[in-house]
């Protein structure tokens, strides 16, 4: 999936955007303590490693980057709209998750 839909992806899980300007595009998202990984060999070229278990030792979550790594687009944006269906009090409109940012019935985030 593309890095936008990977991010909206990552928010609609529950992470969190943290600023650092190390990071890719100067931010990362974590839950749990916990990194959210959006191109895995990407991100192994970058730290010089070539295991998935220096990932893990360096706190990036790999059960689910394993779980999402083959969505395409449509098939994330069909697991936000699946997660708004769950959670939404009222049909068709946007639905507050926290920190200024709203979850549209397509699937879409918003942060207002």
């Amino acid at each position: 999936m593309d890095y936008q839909t990977s991010v909206e992806l990552a928010l609609h899980l529950g992470y969190e955007e943290v600023q650092d300007p190390q990071a890719f595009k100067s931010r990362y998202f974590i839950k749990d303590g916990k990194k959210w990984i959006h191109d895995i060999e990407a991100l192994m070229r970058h730290l010089g490693i070539s295991q998935y278990s220096d990932l893990e030792d360096l706190g990036y979550d790999l059960n689910n980057y394993h779980s999402y790594k083959d969505f395409s687009n449509e098939m994330a944006r069909q697991e936000m709209q699946s997660i708004y269906q769950g959670i939404t009090h009222e049909e068709g409109e946007a639905t507050y998750l926290s920190d200024g940012m709203w979850l549209h019935p397509d699937g879409t985030l918003e942060q207002r």
